[in-house]
């Protein structure tokens, strides 16, 4: 295998292959609202959240993942909503609906979008 190294950099103003900038969301990213332990709790879109979060969370398996998933999406929140007892029959359901708010059926994982 050949090791491939840059030998300049095209400036940012050149032509380009592809505009990542110009990529829009398909699907309108309306966070996830549950109401949980007389609070208000609120997921991002999982489509808006950062791949690369994830993709480290997903090396763990799949709770790991799902963990990561509710990490990324409840930012700052995460810590609070960590503190609270959760019996696993209501994670399921919440990310059952969270998956299915997401467009996310289940069996489909994220990376099996269009």
């Amino acid at each position: 295998m050949t090791t491939r190294t840059a030998t300049s950099k095209t400036a940012d103003d050149q032509p380009f292959d592809f505009n990542l900038d110009a990529v829009k969301s398909e699907v309108e990213l309306t966070p996830f609202r549950v109401h949980f332990d007389g609070r208000r709790w609120e997921f991002a879109h999982m489509e808006g959240l950062d791949i690369w979060d994830l993709v480290e969370a997903a090396e763990g398996g799949e709770v790991r993942a799902m963990i990561g998933i509710f990490k990324a999406a409840l930012g700052d929140d995460f810590a609070d909503f960590r503190k609270v007892k959760l019996p696993q029959f209501k994670m399921k359901a919440m990310f059952t609906a969270y998956r299915k708010h997401c467009g996310l059926e289940p069996g489909e994982s994220e990376a099996s979008g269009n």
